[in-house]
This record gives structure tokens, C-alpha cells and sequence, in this order.
């Protein structure tokens, strides 16, 4: 049995991080290993330390959830994102869907702005697509009274291309007090879209 000491090089018994300058002992509590491609089964230590990484990572994060979270608002508010959300929300409807796919329904907003453009059927003022503007700043999202909204003409049918129109917020919530103008405009749709008929 040999008994000569193992050499050790005392310059490598500490590392100082590149990115913090302070200097710690060279092991994998201070600096995460790193496998090397020249040999198998050895490794190298990090030039940052343990600290300075787990910094760097949680930043990382907070700057690409805040992306992230600024193309989710810009998404939602495209007319594309704005109507396939509503959409899935139409397709999961308790009171039952009757269209087929995305397209069938959004064709039914195609073919509404070739006679009314952007504006409210019933009420005559330019709609928008306002989703989610509070909670990109994280207050409690609030619905905009002028955004465009689903309408089921007949509320015993379900949604369905004759039974659709889009309305504004303001004149959906106006049905459990609706006015003589909205009322007379109503019984209009209804008669164009079923005729005279009670059924």
C-alpha cells in the first residue's frame, strides 16, 4: 500500500462566479455540475453560482409570463381570438348548439356585418371587442357594455344560424328592461328569422 499523499491543486479548491464575483468552495453546493463531451463520466462546474442561476431563472420567467400575458391580451382582443373563444362557449351551451364547426358560426358574423357593419342590430352604436382589458392588469375583469355579444333570438331554441345574432352587451343585459325601440326592433328579427308563428 502506497503511502504517498494524493496531489491536490489548492487553485481549485475555490471558484469565483463570473457573474456575482464572490468567491465560494468548488463543489456542487455552491455550483451545479456540468458533464464535459471530451470524457464520459466527468464534469465541470458551472461559472455561476448556484444563487446567481436560480436568479437568473426566475427572471427569465417573470419577463416571459409578462409576454406571455401580452400576446394572450392581443390575441383576445383580434377579432379571430375574440370569436373562437365565444365560440367555445357556444358549442358547450346548456341550451344546445346546432352548428357544425367554428367556420359555420362565424360566417353568421360575416353575414351580419354585410347589413349592419360593426353596429348593434338593436341598438344602432359601433360594437367592440374590449375582452379581458382588466385583467391584463390584474384587477377584476369587467365586461364592456358596447363589446359584441351572442343572442339567442328565440330563447327556448338553441344556438343555431337562424337563431343567432350578435348584439352588443348592453343590449343583451337590456332584455329584463327592455325599451319600446329595442322591443319593436326584436319582434322585427323574430318574425324575419320564424315568421308569424307562436310555436
Amino acid at each position: 500500500m502506497s503511502l504517498r499523499k494524493a496531489y491536490t491543486n489548492s487553485l481549485l479548491l475555490e471558484k469565483t462566479c463570473k457573474k456575482c464575483n464572490k468567491t465560494f468552495p468548488r463543489n456542487r453546493e455552491y455550483f451545479y455540475e456540468r458533464g464535459t463531451a471530451s470524457k464520459i463520466g466527468s464534469f465541470s462546474y458551472s461559472n455561476t453560482c448556484i444563487a446567481c442561476e436560480t436568479e437568473k431563472a426566475r427572471e427569465w420567467k417573470k419577463n416571459n409570463n409578462e409576454r406571455k400575458r401580452k400576446a394572450d391580451f392581443a390575441y383576445k382582443n383580434s377579432e379571430n381570438g375574440y370569436f373562437k373563444e365565444m365560440w367555445q362557449s357556444v358549442k358547450r351551451s346548456q341550451h344546445g348548439c346546432e352548428f357544425e364547426n367554428y367556420d359555420e358560426f362565424f360566417n353568421c358574423w360575416r353575414e351580419q356585418q354585410k347589413t349592419y357593419g360593426n353596429k348593434c342590430p338593436y341598438l344602432n352604436i359601433e360594437m367592440t371587442r374590449k375582452k379581458g382589458v382588466q385583467s391584463l392588469y390584474g384587477r377584476k375583469n369587467k365586461t364592456c357594455p358596447t363589446n359584441i355579444s351572442k343572442d339567442r333570438i328565440d330563447s327556448r331554441k338553441p344556438y343555431s344560424k337562424n337563431n343567432l345574432m350578435f348584439v352588443s352587451w348592453k343590449a343583451n343585459n337590456m332584455k329584463n328592461n327592455i325599451s319600446p325601440l329595442v322591443a319593436k326592433r326584436f319582434i322585427g328579427f323574430y318574425k324575419e328569422r320564424f315568421g308569424d308563428g307562436d310555436e
